[in-house]
């Protein structure tokens, strides 16, 4: 029988570490005393998405530096070894490639976007190297392939926790404004599976570009059919114009969407057009420490601000950290850095308290965590929903 890693066991994991033994390493999965174990990163370092990708590899860069200080893993430290992949599905294949075939890393964090993991996977599934992500479309993790994991609730967790929001204030007509790519298109489409069955009616549709900043024929649209509510599923690089211009239209209803909504440039591009939104997210991230209720989220915020100067611009440096901890964590449980017997004891991970929540993995075909909260932003503010 599997053993389960345990919220005690993945504590004693990063804090004591069993001593190496001799050796080299050739490649990943081999017995390797002192070389490091290399924990891949891909993910937008440059381009719109740069701010994200930028605090993902940061949140990675943090927990590998307290994994050290602690001793490292199996006796061994870890080092990151990072790639851009620009936020382009055909970078983060090449991007993928380099770090299992040519860095030969023992793990991966990345990507952000969902369109670059699900392109990058038939590349770590075939190396058999574990990838944890923090995309959050359902899609990528329903396609049969056993080394990839989320970090973050996906998708339908959080349309299930909108679509109980739409169903409470009684709103019925609902438009729909998305990028036409698999982030949009896949948000949409669980929003709309978590409304079946209730009286809510779907009246518009619309979708965009990514980095598109006219959406004025759209609005025009999606004013006309006169809706309750509007769900806006997009990348946060864009969120916040586009929910400026939907106000712009005339539109002054609900706006619903995804954890985009918590990113702080979003709420500053919008400006007083973002009051009345409403999204689902597990966490903010707060400029001050002292403001999250969360003991261990205040702690993370705590070390990231005196390590980087500044709290993290995105929640990707949430997901990321508790990505590189769980995999610290599988490495020691296992005694393995590489390959099936890795893989397995991250897929055994069962009540691990991470930033997010409490994770596991058990049966979960790589879905840890299906928890979500839902925010309001009133008068600039975020404010938890009753």
């Amino acid at each position: 029988m599997k053993r389960k890693i345990s919220i005690a066991l993945c504590g004693a994991l990063l804090l004591g570490m069993m001593a190496g033994c001799g050796g080299s390493q050739a490649s990943p999965g081999e017995s390797a005393g002192g070389s490091p174990i290399k924990i891949g990163y891909f993910g937008p370092l440059t381009g719109g998405s740069a701010q994200l990708g930028q605090a993902a590899l940061n949140g990675a860069q943090l927990a590998v530096d307290q994994i050290n200080e602690k001793g490292g893993v199996l006796g061994r430290r870890l080092e990151i070894i990072s790639y851009d992949d620009k936020s382009s599905p055909e970078e983060a294949v090449k991007a993928a490639t380099k770090l299992v075939q040519v860095d030969k890393v023992n793990a991966i964090f990345g990507s952000l976007h969902s369109a670059d993991v699900q392109a990058a996977a038939p590349v770590v599934e075939e190396s058999q190297t574990l990838l944890v992500s923090g995309g959050t479309s359902p899609t990528w993790l329903q396609q049969g392939y056993t080394y990839l994991f989320r970090s973050i609730a996906n998708a339908n967790a959080a349309s299930k926790q909108l679509a109980q929001y739409v169903s409470d204030e009684g709103l019925k007509k609902i438009a729909t404004f998305t990028s036409n790519d698999e982030y949009g298109t896949s948000g949409a489409d669980s929003f709309k599976a978590a409304c079946e069955g209730s009286d809510i009616s779907f009246i518009a549709a619309e979708t965009m570009q990514n980095g598109d900043r006219d959406f004025t024929a759209q609005f025009a649209k999606i004013n006309a059919a006169s809706p309750d509510a509007v769900l806006v599923w997009c990348l946060s690089d864009d969120m916040g114009a586009v929910t400026k211009q939907l106000r712009q239209s005339g539109f002054s209803g609900p706006i619903l969407g995804p954890e985009g909504y918590s990113m702080p440039d979003v709420l500053e591009v919008a400006g007083p057009a973002a009051n009345g939104v409403c999204f689902a997210a597990q966490y903010l991230v707060y400029d001050n420490p002292e403001d999250a209720q969360d003991e261990k989220m205040r702690d993370f915020l705590q070390d990231y601000i005196e390590a980087y100067g500044a709290a993290p611009e995105s929640d990707n440096a949430c997901r990321a950290y508790d990505g590189v901890n769980m995999i610290a964590a599988a490495m020691e449980e296992s005694g393995a850095d590489h390959g099936p017997e890795l893989r397995d004891a991250y897929n055994s991970i069962a009540g691990y308290v991470g930033l997010a929540g409490t994770f596991s993995y058990a049966g979960g075909h790589g879905e840890g965590i299906d928890t979500m909260r839902i925010f309001q932003i009133q008068n600039g503010e975020y404010v938890e929903a009753e």
